[in-house]
């Protein structure tokens, strides 16, 4: 999260408002199904190609504390989400991925977890500041 995003979230928080996570599976990158060898179709392959090399710590460190856990990447994504105090909107593209998000809910990550995910992002050497779909 960038400085400028850390002060308003720091913000919102004194204030109890609750920001929204908008494409918190960053585009379905944290989902666990694309790698640099299989990327998805269209625009977003370039964008994985550049992303998905640094995003290993991260998405090793989604895997394990899923299966640890008996969940799935994207639930563990969305309730990382949840845990810093944000409401996750997941775009979805079936009933199957709408339930399989609705796994993140009813149980929270501990905070060795949270630490774990915090440190993995960390080690991102390159952030998605923005969603480059987005249109303005």
């Amino acid at each position: 999260m960038g400085e400028n995003q850390l002060e308003i979230k720091n913000i919102c928080d004194s204030l109890g408002i609750r920001l929204i996570s908008y494409s918190p599976l960053g585009l379905g990158m944290l989902t666990g199904k694309y790698t640099p060898s299989k990327l998805p179709r269209g625009p977003r392959a370039l964008l994985f190609r550049q992303i998905l090399p640094g995003s290993k710590p991260l998405l090793r460190s989604l895997k394990e504390i899923a299966e640890r856990r008996g969940k799935t990447i994207p639930q563990v994504a969305i309730n990382w989400c949840i845990c810093k105090g944000t409401i996750p909107i997941p775009g979805v593209k079936s009933v199957k991925q709408v339930e399989e998000n609705l796994g993140a809910l009813g149980w929270r990550l501990s905070s060795d977890e949270l630490l774990e995910l915090e440190y993995a992002a960390l080690e991102s050497p390159q952030r998605m500041i923005q969603n480059i779909f987005q249109t303005r």
